[in-house]
Order: C-alpha cells, then sequence, then structure tokens
C-alpha cells in the first residue's frame, strides 16, 4: 500500500473514529426508520437534472464549439462523477479528459484544463453559498474563518488562472530554460531541451482551456448555470432533511451543501467515507441536531446519490467502451485496406 493510500486511511479511520464516538445506535437505526419515500421520485428527477445542466455549463467552458453536445457532456460528466465515488485522486477527472480528447480528437491537456476551471467555478459557487448560510444564520467563528480560507483558496485560484491564461510566459520560461541547459555537456542538454519541449507543449494546451475566459458571454454563462446547479443541490438535501420529518429552514441545506462539497477535498477512502459523514454532522449540529441523527440523513443522501451515479454512469461507461472498441476496429479496417492498396 503507498504513503498516500496509508494517510488518507488514517484520515478516514480518525474522522470515523469522531463519527462513531458515543454514537447513540438505537437513535440511528430509529432514524433511518423515519425516512419518507415520499419526496423520493422529485429527488431523482432533480439530481438527474443537475447532470444534464453541467453538460450545457462545461458546452460553455467550452466556448460552444459545435462538435460538442451538452447532452454528451452531460454523460461524460456523470461517469467521470462515478469513478471520483469509487476511484483516489479524482481519477474520474483524468478518464474524462482522456475519453473527449479521444473521441473529439481535442488535446487532453485543454480539456483536463476546462475542467480545472470548472472545478473551481464550483468552489467559488459553494463559498458563496456557505458566506450567504453564516452572513443570514449562524456567524460561528470558526465557519467564517473556514470560509474565508475557502474563498481566497478558489477566488485566488481563478485569479491566477485568469492572469496566466491573459499574461502567457510559458514560451518565455522554457527558452529561458533551454538556453541555461546549453551550458550542460549534449548528453544532458539534448534530453533536457526534449523534456523542457514537451513541458511547454502540454502546459500550453493546458492553458488553452482557460480560453472561455476571454467570452465574457460564455463565461457568464458558465457562473450563472453553475449557481443554478447548486441552488438545485441545495434544494435536493433540503427534501432529503425534511423526508426525516425533521422541520429545517432552507438555511440548513446551504450548511449541510458546502460543508459535504468542501469535504470532499480531504483525503479519504474511496466514497469519501469519514469527511463526507463528519461535515453533515457538524452542519446539522449548527441546529443541535445531535449525530446519530445526522448519520442517518446523511448515510441516505450519500446513498441516494451514489446509486443514481452508479446506475447511470455504468451503463454509459459501458456504451463508451463499445464505442472506443468500434473505433479502434474501425482505424484497424482502415490501416488493412489502405496496405492492400
Amino acid at each position: 500500500m503507498s504513503k498516500k493510500k496509508i494517510f488518507a486511511l488514517l484520515i478516514s479511520l480518525a474522522f470515523l473514529g469522531l463519527i462513531f464516538y458515543k454514537m447513540d445506535w438505537a437513535k440511528l437505526f430509529q432514524t433511518f426508520k423515519m425516512f419518507d419515500f415520499k419526496n423520493l421520485w422529485l429527488i431523482v428527477i432533480l439530481y438527474v437534472t443537475t447532470l444534464y445542466l453541467r453538460g450545457v455549463r462545461w458546452k460553455s467552458l467550452l466556448i460552444n464549439d459545435n462538435k460538442y453536445s451538452a447532452y454528451n457532456l452531460g454523460t461524460v460528466f456523470t461517469v467521470g462523477s462515478m469513478l471520483n465515488i469509487f476511484l483516489p485522486a479524482r481519477a474520474g477527472d483524468l478518464y474524462r479528459a482522456y475519453y473527449l480528447g479521444d473521441t473529439k480528437q481535442e488535446k487532453k491537456m485543454k480539456i483536463f484544463g476546462s475542467i480545472i476551471l470548472e472545478r473551481t467555478l464550483d468552489g467559488i459557487c459553494v463559498f458563496l453559498i456557505l458566506l450567504f448560510a453564516i452572513l443570514t444564520y449562524a456567524r460561528q467563528p470558526w465557519m467564517m474563518n473556514l470560509a474565508y480560507l475557502i474563498g481566497a483558496l478558489f477566488i485566488g485560484s481563478f485569479v491566477a488562472f485568469y492572469l496566466i491564461f491573459k499574461f502567457n510566459k510559458v514560451d518565455f520560461i522554457c527558452e529561458k530554460i533551454i538556453k541555461i541547459s546549453s551550458v550542460f555537456p549534449d548528453f544532458i542538454a539534448k534530453p533536457l531541451k526534449k523534456i523542457i519541449e514537451k513541458i511547454n507543449v502540454h502546459i500550453n494546451s493546458f492553458i488553452e482551456g482557460f480560453a472561455v475566459l476571454n467570452s465574457l458571454k460564455c463565461s457568464t454563462q458558465a457562473f450563472v448555470m453553475s449557481i443554478i446547479i447548486w441552488l438545485i443541490e441545495c434544494y435536493v438535501a433540503f427534501l432529503i432533511i425534511n423526508s426525516f420529518h425533521i422541520n429545517l429552514g432552507f438555511s440548513a441545506a446551504l450548511f449541510v451543501i458546502s460543508l459535504i462539497s468542501f469535504s470532499t477535498m480531504i483525503p479519504s477512502t474511496s466514497v469519501f467515507l469519514g469527511p463526507y459523514q463528519y461535515a453533515y454532522i457538524l452542519a446539522l449540529g449548527i441546529y443541535n441536531i445531535d449525530k446519530s441523527t445526522a448519520l442517518a440523513i446523511s448515510t441516505i443522501h450519500q446513498g441516494i446519490l451514489m446509486i443514481i451515479l452508479s446506475l447511470i454512469g455504468l451503463v454509459y461507461l459501458f456504451k463508451f467502451n463499445l464505442s472506443l472498441k468500434k473505433d479502434e476496429k474501425d482505424e484497424v479496417k482502415q490501416a488493412i485496406q489502405q496496405s492492400q492498396l
């Protein structure tokens, strides 16, 4: 087992220790029984809608290029999100870049750049949701400090990406490094030059993924769509919480969504075990909901979303693999036909 996996496992175990310490097991199981299924159909419809809307947003981030359809981008996003649940290091995002790059003959690093920008927009929107919830309901010092830290991280990242795109100095820097490396012997300088040139190409391709920042229209569309997506996610959380006959205001859903979203940034085992549940407990703890009840609600919430993502994601992953295999067979056939001419 790698050091990263051991570290993630230790973090998950630490959070699980906090969660299950003095747990009221009877109340936990009793809370599960309280779940009312009457809102389940609406929860499913709304969550599936957000998956399509994420495709619409991704198309905006790709400057509404006609070779992409919002539906296809939504399905690719769904598969990537499913893989993110079960695989470490956001492997699903890498899959999205690889698959879309292959099927659309696009630079994979450019696609990955658009995904990083998408994640940054998500962070900014969730930060705004958390800040609004704090200012309108609970101005606890630790919550304010968390909000400031998250805001600085994501808004700072967005500004940095904008500056990097507008004042791209990658070619200049790489040329300088190549000149400096020329003082080394040839057996060092030549391979170093090739490596730097490759890095230069990949970084420039990555920066191309920020091209949407040149379009006020597409950037605005992407940001507005992000707000809509996250507000729907908040309403889904609101429906789930109230399905347990716990009458909390919409602000509870704002805290829940913002805290569980940021909890996924913490290294942990697959399915975000530990940080996700503890974030839910912290969010509902603001309303004096005990952790046994909060754990039951978080388990149902996460379970519903995982089932939806897994079912839809597996269907499309199967289709994508069939499509890639078909394309590979077609390429082989073309190569054989050309060789026979």
